[in-house]
């Protein structure tokens, strides 16, 4: 059997359905349970090291970091969610007839329409987000949203024909839209700061050397061996700008886009620079190499590399091909 970290579409069939999509999916049924099995499922510092090789199947579940993997039989799939959390249940595996689950994720990612009552299409949304209903006295609900087919959605606990919806809502006097993404803490760290702001935060970065912070702005770029994130800070002074500390390291391991170990080993405050400032966000996952671990995190490509670093940014993405996914996404809206 092979085992492969879960795609982005397949992590939420790693929760239990409705009735509605379990039996469309062909769901068996759920396994629920605790450390004690063989590698993945020894115990929680096993199921670290294993995810770790695979930083692709982390993804959010309930607030913390999860991962994610999927094993196949040749008439069934099994979707296991772990959590290496202590105190709680420690995997979840979800069994499926391959055929109608594969089905399903095909159909449902055409999106979930949103039609008024005359059929005239009002927006899209994919499947798994949400709505903001307003009702006529101007409260606001959000409901998670799931694909069944064409006509028919769920739209939290009830199931509905798509004109019946519309229908409901307008009789009600409400109103409907996608709704917006929850405020993060990189909305409230002010990502919108302009650069010379960003730049002004990075050289109050403490933890760099013996004497406090120093003038520095920030390089990117990628390693020659793999072509992954390459981030490290320039002393600035009055010649040209010096390198000066590399804040990532180049572990030889695949990572996913705008991912890197970052070198707390020399830089202990490093971690907690990057998160406070909104410069990057911890995985949840660690790769060992010699005798320490790396902690791997999430770059804010958007809100601080492409600001600070923007030649180098575009260097990468053009080297990893991330470039043309940008075009891409732009040309389709």
């Amino acid at each position: 059997m092979e085992i492969r970290p879960l795609k982005e579409e397949e992590r939420k069939y790693t929760y239990t359905q409705s009735t509605q999509l379990m039996a469309q999916t062909g769901c068996a049924g759920y396994l629920r349970g605790d450390f004690g099995r063989a590698e993945l499922l020894e115990n929680q510092a096993a199921m670290r090291r294993y995810a770790g090789r695979y930083p692709e199947s982390a993804f959010e579940g309930n607030g913390r970091t999860v991962y994610g993997f999927r094993v196949e039989t040749e008439k069934h799939a099994f979707l296991l969610r772990c959590d290496p959390s202590p105190g709680d249940d420690n995997f979840y595996c979800y069994c499926y007839v391959k055929e109608l689950l594969e089905r399903n994720i095909a159909k449902a990612a055409q999106g979930i329409r949103f039609i008024d009552s005359r059929y005239h299409e009002l927006f899209r949304i994919r499947d798994g987000e949400k709505i903001t209903v307003t009702d006529a006295d101007g409260g606001k609900h959000d409901f998670a949203c799931r694909f069944i087919d064409e006509y028919h959605t769920e739209v939290g606990s009830g199931l509905y024909h798509i004109c019946e919806f519309a229908e409901l809502l307008e009789r009600n006097g409400a109103a409907y839209a996608p709704a917006k993404p929850e405020a993060g803490r990189a909305e409230e760290k002010g990502e919108e700061k302009t650069a010379e702001e960003l730049a002004e935060t990075l050289r109050m970065a403490p933890g760099f050397c013996e004497e406090g912070p120093i003038a520095v702005s920030l390089g990117v770029g990628t390693y020659t061996a793999d072509r992954s994130l390459h981030v490290w800070l320039m002393e600035e002074g009055d010649a040209e700008p010096e390198p000066y500390a590399d804040l990532t390291v180049n572990l030889a391991v695949p990572v996913p886009p705008y991912c890197a170990y970052v070198d707390t080993n020399n830089m202990p405050e490093l971690g907690d620079f990057l998160v406070e400032n909104n410069l990057a966000e911890f995985t949840g996952l660690e790769h060992d190499c010699g005798f320490y671990s790396y902690p791997l995190y999430m770059f804010n490509a958007e809100g601080w590399l492409h600001k600070l670093c923007p030649d180098g940014m575009a260097a990468y993405e053009q080297e990893n091909g991330l470039d043309k996914k940008t075009e891409r996404k732009e040309k389709s809206r």
